[in-house]
């Protein structure tokens, strides 16, 4: 039989009022908590470094991929690194003589002061190339950074065919183009051997695959008013690679016209846009041109010049 307190009340009562007051009173300590820790962790937006011991090694982190880029050029750090004498305003080689020692945050004197500190971490803060989702997996220092992206050959590339945007290095964008565009897309050919190309009223440019180096070339005609078309040949490489020698004829009646040149590297098909070539060109008169406008042409590519002096 249950019994009662003095104002009614029966012992089970009680005891389930009590265990909803121990229950609220702890909701509210953890409600309390929670709001405390949101105050402590206020967000940080300065460029952070972060160290974590993993075994015998330091894996550093950092929050903001540009803490070691130079802040007038943009451009990453190298050493040496130079500090402006009043407030430590840092300036990489470059910029230090292109700002007449002048430092542009605080207007004070950029002389030969160093930033050592800097400078150690440039040398000893290992992370990836930048063009690691396109095959590099080369890891450098920040010191090696910058002269390691300007020649690496996995800068992105972009496929040469109208209206697609497959971007990766240029070998890749070579197996793309080859399993995802039609083999009419492109006129197929051997180094060392000369080929015909024939370009339509209407087309500009074509593309040209060589069928075992993995290359991709671009034959771009731009009109020229009054005076007839200018031709020339790039590659879809990035700019820092060498071009290839290629030689260019086109015949009409019995006269013939001959470029020997270079060809130049391109990361993207810029070469596309409407603007004319600016070197290695060959100007096609108009009597070229076909009855029903088409230009024809015998390219041969070498991929060495060792190769040219063979034949």
């Amino acid at each position: 039989m249950a019994r009662s307190s003095s104002n009614g009340d029966s012992d089970e009562t009680i005891r389930s009022r009590s265990k909803r007051a121990r229950e609220d009173e702890r909701d509210f300590n953890f409600d309390a908590l929670i709001g405390a820790e949101e105050e402590e962790e206020e967000p940080n937006n300065e460029p952070q470094v972060h160290e974590q011991q993993e075994g015998s090694h330091v894996v550093v982190t950092l929050n903001d991929p540009e803490l070691f880029d130079c802040p007038i050029c943009y451009e990453p750090l190298t050493i040496p690194v130079y500090q402006c004498d009043q407030n430590g305003h840092i300036a990489c080689f470059s910029c230090r003589t292109k700002i007449n020692n002048k430092c542009p945050s605080c207007s004070n004197f950029i002389g030969f002061n160093r930033c050592r500190a800097i400078e150690k971490a440039l040398e000893s803060i290992t992370t990836s190339c930048q063009n690691l989702q396109y095959g590099c997996k080369k890891s450098l220092t920040f010191d090696k950074k910058g002269p390691h992206q300007k020649a690496c050959v996995y800068s992105p590339c972009s496929c040469p065919r109208l209206y697609c945007n497959f971007v990766s290095s240029a070998k890749q964008v070579y197996r793309h183009f080859t399993s995802s565009h039609e083999i009419s897309a492109a006129t197929r050919f051997k180094f060392n051997n000369s080929f015909p190309v024939l370009l339509n009223a209407g087309n500009n440019f074509r593309v040209l695959q060589e069928k075992n180096d993995g290359t991709l070339f671009i034959l771009k005609k731009h009109y020229v008013e009054g005076l007839g078309n200018l031709v020339t040949i790039s590659c879809i490489k990035p700019v820092f690679m060498r071009g290839f020698f290629y030689e260019l004829v086109t015949k009409a009646k019995e006269d013939s016209l001959r470029l020997h040149s270079f060809t130049r590297s391109t990361p993207s098909p810029q070469v596309l846009d409407d603007g004319p070539p600016k070197t290695g060109v060959l100007l096609i008169p108009r009597d070229f041109i076909t009855s029903d406008g088409q230009l024809k042409m015998d390219i041969c590519i070498w991929p060495k010049l060792s190769s040219i002096l063979r034949n």
